[in-house]
């Protein structure tokens, strides 16, 4: 295995938190609201386009946003429990079956929404803040998550609840309540991670991601790096290797051009 392009690999989480990590984590641990589209802007991306997703997300903040962003939000909140979620329709009206997204994408929203009632000041990033620096991310993670066993939030799995809890890690510097034995949790596998995997010989091809999750986790503890930013590096590397390709073809000619004037 090549440790050189593995370090290569993890660089590039410096490029992921510049352009997706660009929230104040002081906000996100005091306004609920701003918590909330933290979220959303992971739970969104459901193993599909990205500008599909983009649509669902920009069309739910559309819809949630004028009754939850100012400072009636409590008391609309209230106001929606008491009414069975009939934001529910106008929701509807944008995503959906024949408008962008799935009608699942709609329920996955409410039940979100419904699971900030159990938690203090309704503060979904908080919550996870408090859970992971007590030692807790592995049942976190799996509370998340809508199973048979578990009454999660809807549409929520590994990958997504993964990627929520590797960005509130990454963002609020909590890497130091992180033990190997919990590290999978901050693993979310897409196709791009799987594909970096399984070209570094990290898992053989088609690999269940669970086996993924704890094989990168492994390799990074035998390189002695963070699996979290070999994550979020792979993922950057794969979904932007061409405009990457383009950019060292680009210094490779730069290179070329200051040699030839010697």
């Amino acid at each position: 295995m090549n440790a050189n392009l593995i370090h290569a690999i993890v660089s590039y989480a410096d490029r992921y938190r510049t352009e997706n990590l660009t929230e104040d984590p002081r906000h996100l641990a005091t306004d609920w609201w701003q918590a909330f589209v933290f979220f959303l802007g992971r739970a969104c991306y459901q193993g599909r386009v990205d500008v599909v997703s983009d649509r669902v997300y920009d069309s739910a903040l559309q819809v949630l946003a004028p009754l939850f962003s100012g400072k009636q939000r409590d008391l609309n909140y209230e106001s929606q429990k008491r009414e069975k979620w009939n934001v529910r329709t106008r929701l509807a009206e944008k995503i959906g079956k024949g408008k962008v997204g799935k009608s699942r994408d709609v329920e996955m929203i409410i039940s979100a929404l419904k699971f900030l009632d159990s938690l203090d000041n309704r503060n979904i990033v908080s919550y996870s803040v408090a859970k992971i620096t007590k030692g807790d991310l592995t049942r976190h993670y799996a509370e998340l998550q809508r199973s048979e066993t578990i009454d999660g939030i809807t549409q929520v799995g590994p990958k997504v609840a993964a990627l929520y809890l590797r960005d509130v890690v990454s963002l609020f510097d909590l890497t130091d309540f992180v033990d190997n034995s919990s590290a999978f949790c901050l693993q979310p596998i897409d196709t791009w991670v799987q594909k970096v995997a399984e070209r570094l010989g990290v898992v053989p091809k088609n690999a269940l991601k669970l086996t993924t999750q704890h094989a990168i986790v492994k390799m990074c503890e035998k390189h002695e790096i963070s699996a979290l930013r070999f994550n979020q590096g792979a993922w950057y590397t794969g979904n932007h290797a061409f405009d990457l390709f383009l950019e060292l073809l680009s210094n490779c000619k730069r290179g070329e051009a200051a040699h030839s004037s010697h």
